[in-house]
């Protein structure tokens, strides 16, 4: 999917109320005789797991932010319009999009018209709980006419250290660049333009800082792209990877792998892409499955996963599936309950 058919999708989302059903946009089609299962109730009170795992998992379930921690997991937000959770290295801090709306106006064919503006803000809070703060407003100027200018900001990607936060822009003039925002100045904070004209989305930090892993939509196929995060030397597609569209990159504890989504015909599974020899090793084979990240330690897998109409967070151990003797991953465990997790947002994992 491309960025801005992300953005229609999130703006859908919050006018219909329906996260739930837009990660179906990346899976086989559903027969013409299924009949989606309603989904329970979504969780207000800490839900138990059953496995032991490492670190925090950020996830989005029903337009609310979720973390797993301690055995359990448990709504971060509340107001139903929050996607794309990132969280820091040390698992401290909890980023995410939070879309928004506002009347305004536009002009059509040389008139102006009323308007629903969509736009989204990048909101900063501890992962424990605590006070919000919007690090990123998407509500950029407001206009006395209503010709408000507004920007979506996605894929939001705190750096290791904190100190930086990646995302992409989309203020409507049909590009979704990449930017990093200098998080260490209050105020107006500094902002570093990477591309200018593209179409990317899914930012993801390498382990070192120095480079930001993008879905690229800039040609009809998707692809993956390493962007220096200084700006100063050119970015790299990578061009060995199998036949599909790869898309939602994350990288591994150590930075030798990609892990992303390979997208082939009525098909999604996660795949780790070894950086230094090219090696390609296929994750899951279900063809239902996408948005892979790994754990902290590097031995699990967290991914989405389908069963007919309802998307679920899943966890893997992965059985030195990445040792350089190979392995066999071991069978995966499904963490939450049919409960509607956003299948548009990837989920994040940290200590």
């Amino acid at each position: 999917m491309r960025a801005r058919e992300l953005i229609f999708g999130a703006v859908a989302a919050v006018l219909l109320a329906v996260y739930g059903a837009l990660g179906m946009r990346l899976l086989p089609a559903l027969s013409a005789t299924a009949v989606p299962t309603p989904a329970p109730s979504k969780p207000v009170e800490p839900v138990a797991i059953s496995l032991a795992l490492p670190g925090r998992i950020a996830f989005v379930l029903r337009g609310d932010v979720y973390v797993v921690a301690g055995g359990a997991y448990r709504p971060a937000t509340a107001e139903g319009r929050s996607i794309q959770p990132a969280l820091s290295g040390d698992g401290g801090s909890l980023v995410f999009a939070r879309v928004e709306t506002l009347s305004g106006k536009r002009i059509v064919d040389g008139r102006l018209v009323p308007a629903e503006l969509g736009f989204t803000r990048i909101v900063r809070k501890p992962t424990a709980g605590g006070a919000e703060e919007v690090v990123v407003e998407g509500l950029r100027t407001r206009a006395q006419n209503g010709l408000h200018l507004v920007s979506w900001y996605l894929s939001p990607a705190l750096s290791p250290d904190g100190k930086r936060l990646a995302l992409t822009e989309d203020d409507g003039n049909g590009a979704s660049d990449l930017e990093v925002v200098d998080l260490s100045v209050p105020g107006r904070r500094p902002v570093t333009i990477l591309s200018e004209g593209a179409q990317l989305a899914d930012a993801a930090w390498s382990p070192d800082g120095k480079t930001i892993a993008v879905t690229s939509y800039n040609t009809g196929t998707a692809g993956l792209i390493l962007w220096p995060a200084d700006g100063k030397t050119a970015p790299e597609r990578l061009r060995k990877l199998p036949e599909g569209d790869a898309y939602r990159p994350s990288f591994s504890p150590d930075g030798r792998w990609l892990v992303y989504t390979l997208r082939r015909p009525e098909a999604n599974d996660i795949h780790a892409f070894e950086l230094a020899t090219g090696r390609d090793v296929a994750l899951t084979s279900d063809g239902r499955s996408w948005n892979g990240v790994l754990s902290p330690d590097g031995k699990w897998l967290a991914y989405l996963r389908a069963d007919r109409s309802t998307i679920d967070l899943w966890a893997m151990e992965l059985g030195g599936a990445l040792a350089p003797a190979g392995g066999v991953p071991k069978e995966p465990k499904k963490l939450t309950r049919g409960e509607g997790v956003d299948g548009d947002s990837r989920p994040a994992w940290a200590n």
